[in-house]
């Protein structure tokens, strides 16, 4: 045993500490996964529970020595909580626009587009904090910085364009430069 695992407890004292919940103790960490479930849509807390002390049980979240168990899952329910959000996110990207009509039909004459725009405050709350670390993380960049805020309020490149006073060219550039920088934090963010 390295002296990584002593900071950790072994999964025997982990099953160990969670047979000595008593009915109370399991009570506090429903309501815990209830509260955090309540920050995404279709989220059941008990469905949360159960991931959550599963993930802790089996050692794919490991617990540190010395954190009290309701800190502990508070810690770990929130973590899952965040994932399913930034998954949600990435995948309400890449949702198909679809043409419909008035009366909701697909691909008829006289369509607007509508997009996948999703109304869930914990997905508004990631897109304004990504926002803010792009912006942060681009503060030499004024370019891709106004790209990223042009973005952020759903403006089309040519009123971005017009509105920055850029070539096509610049914005094509600062454009990449924008691409890479989100996905160095994405990729960051999902590291273990």
């Amino acid at each position: 045993m390295g002296r990584e695992d002593d900071e950790y407890l072994s999964t025997d004292e982990v099953r160990a500490k969670l047979s000595c919940l008593l009915e109370a103790d399991l009570l506090r960490l429903r309501r815990m996964a209830e509260l955090q479930a309540k920050k995404l849509r279709n989220c059941d807390p008990d469905d949360l529970l159960s991931d959550g002390l599963d993930r802790v049980v089996s050692g794919a979240r490991r617990w540190p020595r010395g954190v009290e168990t309701a800190p502990f899952m508070r810690m770990v329910f929130g973590s899952i909580v965040s994932s399913r959000a930034k998954h949600a996110a990435i995948a309400a990207q890449h949702e198909m626009d679809v043409e419909v009509d008035q009366a909701g039909n697909v691909d008829s004459g006289n369509c607007v587009i509508e997009a996948g725009v999703s109304t869930d405050p914990a997905h508004a709350v990631y897109a304004q904090e990504m926002l803010e670390k792009v912006t942060s993380n681009l503060v030499n960049d004024p370019h891709a910085q106004a790209i990223a805020l042009a973005l952020g309020e759903g403006l089309t490149a040519n009123e971005t364009l017009s509105q920055f006073h850029m070539s096509q060219n610049q914005y094509d550039a600062a454009r990449k430069r924008l691409r890479r920088v989100v996905s160095r934090l994405i990729t960051g963010e999902n590291a273990p």
